[in-house]
């Protein structure tokens, strides 16, 4: 069995030798800071992900390209949903003194967390490897890509994702497959989704220093600062777990690696508008957000209307 708590630092706790899920009811004054710290990141990053979602089906024109950011930021605001409603639910059956109603409702929203977690992986990687066929085959990502294919493979992924989740759930309630439930999944994140990003990540490197990318600057550079926040924020949060899981337990690991996966699922925002206000002059009015977001995608709003025309020519 697998025991889940909110530890003494405050974050949740994944003990994989124990037999119970439970947590705490008595924190400190450091537990109520980290506490506080860990829920203003947590809000930042709601507002961010939302206005995100929301000018992205509302006030900027949709391209395949955007359906990917759409859906990540989706599977982030998931994440921090779940930590969120968890905490919130910790502290009301905290006062309330109910423990075994509290215990199950934790144990859900942490399957919810687990679930976008995953999704929102995936999906970066979905992300990376679009952007490196961009730059490595531009003539066939312009003008031979299924329009279709990434809604297809976000709606793919999150498939995957719901299947691990349940498959984990599953195994719980009927307390099969002893206390790897936990590891098998992040083992899975891990192995699928690092070494693909690290090759995207080099790949992206190379060609945003190049010439040849030039009109695309902006968006790459998006995409690039989104993998290398990923590769030090949500990766160790895997490997924590994974080496706990094989050595000595140490609360404090998994205490960093959530916290790393609140501001990983926090900071995308973050990047789209830094990347995006960028504008030469240094009497120009600051961007909005929206603003930022029209000229971080604006390069991929051309390709998919250069790839549009040219299938009209040659139809």
């Amino acid at each position: 069995m697998v025991n889940l708590s909110s530890n003494s630092t405050g974050m949740v706790e994944i003990a994989p030798n124990r037999s119970e899920i439970s947590f705490p009811y008595d924190q400190g004054l450091t537990q109520h800071l980290l506490y506080a710290f860990f829920a203003m990141i947590c809000i930042l990053g709601l507002v961010g992900n939302g206005r995100t979602i929301y000018l992205l089906a509302f006030s900027i024109k949709r391209n395949p390209f955007t359906t990917f950011i759409q859906n990540l930021s989706v599977a982030d605001f998931g994440v921090l949903t779940s930590l969120v409603m968890a905490e919130i639910f910790v502290t009301v059956s905290t006062l309330g003194k109910i423990r075994d109603i509290g215990d199950t409702f934790f144990f859900l929203f942490f399957e919810l967390f687990f679930f976008t977690y995953s999704a929102s992986q995936f999906l970066l990687t979905a992300i990376s490897l679009d952007r490196c066929v961009a730059v490595l085959f531009p003539l066939w990502h312009r003008c031979h890509r299924p329009p279709y294919l990434p809604s297809l493979v976000c709606g793919l992924i999150w498939i995957l994702s719901f299947l691990l989740s349940a498959v984990h759930f599953i195994l719980y309630y009927t307390k099969s497959s002893g206390s790897a439930r936990f590891l098998y999944q992040l083992i899975v994140n891990g192995l699928l989704c690092t070494p693909l990003m690290v090759v995207s990540t080099i790949t992206l490197l190379v060609y945003t220093r190049s010439k040849i990318q030039r009109n695309q600057r902006k968006l790459l550079t998006t995409i690039l600062l989104a993998l290398l926040f990923f590769l030090l924020l949500s990766l160790p949060m895997n490997v924590f777990y994974v080496i706990e899981y094989f050595g000595a337990y140490n609360s404090s690991l998994m205490t960093v690696g959530f916290g790393c996966a609140v501001l990983n699922s926090s900071i995308n925002p973050l990047l789209y508008f830094l990347v995006g206000r960028k504008k030469k002059g240094k009497d120009q009015p600051r961007a909005s957000f929206k603003v930022a977001l029209q000229r971080v995608f604006k390069d991929e709003q051309e390709s998919s209307e250069e790839q549009q025309t040219t299938e009209e020519s040659i139809l």
